[in-house]
């Protein structure tokens, strides 16, 4: 625990308290000294694994003996906090590691030790094995959404700082790993800009592949309220809805042919006996392109650092590829409409 001041450093005359700036300060009554509190500096890691695992050290002396805790210490006089922060990290934990970025500074006043200035960094792993050092007894990696009671409030603040800034990552990473089960990690999903475009476009269709009733379903619910006419149309417009989804998925992968846009001239007949009006059809189908994008949108898909100029496109091509749909749906429609004659003159 810290001692209190009893003798001025300078002259040795006993020190006395006084209250002076709004606070109750030490004060040398034979040199007018006045001793200010600063906080000391204290350097903390946070090392997270693939497997979002974020390293921890259990405690082996007081304050806090027993708990867990950040790899934690006290920056060296002429020491950059940075540097520190390694230094804990490699004594405490026996890890080697390269900074990142800083995560949080925040001050907390100590029973055991005062005023500290907490320092807070995110560390890449570069080396070593987790071995507890002098100061600890035991080094695990936790799941960082379920920790155990940390012994110091900041590391709290900064794990929480640290997790809201990855969340929408790793939402996205998730969303990846569904369609590509071998991705693991960040690393393996940034690509050279020669092969995004391929990469987003291949991610678009097994996505369509994979969702074609997820968002058929969608666009179900949308265009009932939306355009109620075509209500009662629905159980046939939905399979019309997969079709086209097949189509965009086979155009994205280049091999959409002509034969297949043909057989939507069929179905364009079929619109016309039904009866449905072919501009409800044209904003049917306008839906159902917006739909893709917003499936997307909720997979977190787009969170990625992918240039933007590459989604748009991607989303030409698809405009593209609906346009055809439509060629030939109102091309079949127009087949079955009666020949235009004119009215005989009076």
């Amino acid at each position: 625990m810290r001692k209190q001041r009893i003798y001025c450093p300078y002259c040795g005359e006993p020190v006395v308290q006084r209250h002076m700036e709004g606070k109750i300060r030490d004060f040398c009554m034979e040199c007018s000294n006045v001793f200010y509190e600063n906080p000391l500096p204290v350097a903390c890691s946070i090392v997270v694994n693939e497997d979002r695992e974020v390293l921890l050290v259990k405690r082996g002396k007081d304050p806090y003996k027993g708990m867990w805790c950040l790899p934690i210490g006290f920056a060296e006089a002429d020491e950059e906090v940075k540097d520190a922060a390694l230094r804990e990290l490699k004594e405490e934990a026996g890890v080697e590691g390269e900074i990142v970025r800083l995560v949080d500074v925040d001050t907390v006043d100590n029973y055991y030790y005062g005023s500290l200035a907490i320092v807070t960094y995110e560390v890449r792993h570069a080396g070593g094995t987790p071995t507890p050092g002098d100061d600890a007894e035991e080094t695990r990696f936790f799941p960082v959404l379920e920790l155990p009671p940390l012994a110091w409030s900041s590391n709290e603040k900064a794990l929480k700082i640290y997790t809201d800034f990855y969340r929408d990552t790793w939402a996205m990473v998730d969303s990846y790993k569904q369609l590509f089960p071998e991705i693991h990690s960040m690393g393996e999903m940034t690509p050279g800009l020669t092969e995004q475009k391929a990469f987003l476009s291949n991610v678009l269709v097994k996505l369509i592949d994979k969702n074609t009733d997820e968002i058929t379903g969608e666009w179900t619910t949308e265009v009932r309220s939306g355009i109620p006419a075509l209500s009662i149309h629905m159980k046939f417009l939905s399979e019309v809805n997969r079709k086209v989804l097949k189509s965009i998925r086979n155009g994205l992968q280049g091999k959409g042919d002509t034969l297949e846009y043909l057989k939507f001239r069929d179905t364009g007949r079929d619109l016309r006996r039904l009866g449905i009006d072919f501009p409800d059809v044209f904003n049917a189908m306008a839906l159902s392109r917006k739909r893709i994008w917003m499936h997307v949108i909720q997979k977190k898909i787009l969170s990625s650092p992918l240039e933007i100029y590459i989604t748009l496109e991607l989303n030409n091509r698809i405009i593209f590829l609906y346009d055809k749909v439509i060629y030939y749906l109102s091309a079949g429609y127009m087949d079955e409409a009666p020949a235009f004659t004119a009215e005989p003159a009076r």
